[in-house]
C-alpha cells in the first residue's frame, strides 16, 4: 500500500459525483411525493419509480452496446443478495413518497441522515462495499456527532404537524436512510465484484421493484390501491422522471462509494441534497425555518471532517 494522502484530484470526482447525487435524491423525493399526492398513493408512486429505474438502467446499458456482456456476467457471476440489495431502497422511497408531502423535502431529508451516518459508520469499520476498512477514528466521530447535531437543528422547528405523526414519519426515514446506507454499500461490493457499476445499479433496480412489485400485489388484492390512480394529463408528465433520476442516483453512488466509503459518501450526498431541498422547498412556497438552514452548514461542516479516505479508496476503479 503506498503511503501518504490521496490528492485532491483523486477525492474531488467522488465529492462532485456525491454532492450531484444528492441533488438528485432531493429532485427525487419531491417528485415521488408530489405523484403520491396527485392519486397514485405511496405506494403506486414507489412501484413507478421503481419501474422508470430498471427501465432507464436497461436503455442506458443497451445504449453502450453491454447488453451481451452484462447479462453473461450476471448469469455467471451474479450472486441472490445483488438482487436482495435492492430491497434496501424501498423504505426510502415509500417513506419519501409519504412523508415529504406533509414535512417538506428539507426536513425529511435532514430526517434521514441519522439512519444513514449510524449505518455509513458501521459499514466502513466493517469493511462492507470499500477496498480497506475505516474504522472509528476522533475526526469521523466527530462529524457523526456534527450531522446529528444538524439533524437536531431541524428537528427543534417541528414540521407543523402532530407529534405522534412527525415521530412516525421520522422513525420511517431513519430506517429508510439506514437501508439507503447498505445499499449504496452493497451496491459499492456488487460494483467490485462485477467490474462495472451500471450491472451494480441494473441488479438492484431489478430486486427492488420485484420487491415491491409484491407489495402491490398485494395492495390490490387487498383493496388497499381501491382509491388510487395515475395522472394521465399532458401537464403531469414531469411526476414520471422520478424513475430515471432514480437509475443516475444508484448507478453513481456504486461508482463514488468505493472512492469515498459509505460514511463520507452519506455526508456528501446529505449535504447536496439538503441545499437542493431548501431550495425546491423555498421555491414550492414551504416555510424554511432558520434551523433547517443552519443545519445544512453543520452537515457541511460534517462532510469536511468525514472525508479522509485513504490511498486504496482513491486508488479504486
Amino acid at each position: 500500500m503506498t503511503s501518504g494522502r490521496p490528492t485532491t484530484s483523486q477525492v474531488a470526482p467522488g465529492v462532485v459525483v456525491a454532492a450531484l447525487i444528492g441533488v438528485l435524491i432531493a429532485a427525487q423525493t419531491r417528485l415521488n411525493g408530489d405523484l403520491a399526492v396527485a392519486g397514485a398513493g405511496t405506494l403506486l408512486a414507489g412501484w413507478i419509480s421503481y419501474l422508470g429505474t430498471l427501465a432507464t438502467i436497461a436503455v442506458l446499458i443497451a445504449v453502450r452496446g453491454r447488453t451481451a456482456r452484462t447479462a453473461r456476467t450476471m448469469r455467471e457471476r451474479g450472486r441472490w443478495w445483488w438482487y436482495a440489495i435492492g430491497l434496501c431502497g424501498i423504505p426510502i422511497v415509500l417513506g419519501s413518497a409519504y412523508g415529504v408531502p406533509i414535512v417538506g423535502v428539507a426536513i425529511a431529508s435532514v430526517a434521514s441522515v441519522a439512519g444513514q451516518t449510524v449505518a455509513g459508520l458501521v459499514l466502513d469499520a466493517r469493511g462492507v462495499g470499500v477496498p480497506v476498512r475505516l474504522p472509528l477514528t476522533g475526526r469521523r466521530a466527530a462529524a457523526a456527532l456534527t450531522a446529528l447535531g444538524g439533524l437536531g437543528l431541524a428537528m427543534v422547528a417541528g414540521s407543523g404537524v402532530g407529534a405522534a405523526q412527525a415521530v412516525a414519519i421520522g422513525a420511517l426515514l431513519f430506517v429508510g436512510g439506514a437501508a439507503l446506507a447498505v445499499q449504496s454499500a452493497g451496491n459499492g461490493a456488487v460494483a467490485r465484484d462485477s467490474g462495472d457499476s451500471s450491472i451494480a445499479g441494473l441488479a438492484s433496480a431489478t430486486g427492488g421493484t420485484v420487491g415491491i412489485s409484491a407489495l402491490v400485489v398485494v395492495g390490490m388484492l387487498t383493496g388497499a390501491l381501491a382509491s388510487t390512480s395515475v395522472p394521465t394529463d399532458a401537464g403531469s408528465w414531469y411526476l414520471y422522471l422520478g424513475g430515471p433520476l432514480g437509475a443516475g442516483i444508484v448507478v453513481a453512488a456504486a461508482w463514488a462509494v468505493r472512492r469515498l466509503g459509505t460514511f463520507a459518501l452519506t455526508l456528501t450526498v446529505v449535504g447536496g441534497q439538503l441545499v437542493a431541498a431548501l431550495v425546491v422547498d423555498l421555491s414550492r412556497g414551504m416555510g424554511v425555518p432558520w434551523t433547517t438552514s443552519a443545519s445544512v452548514v453543520a452537515i457541511v461542516v460534517a462532510t469536511t471532517l468525514g472525508i479522509t479516505p485513504r490511498p486504496a479508496l482513491a486508488r479504486a476503479r
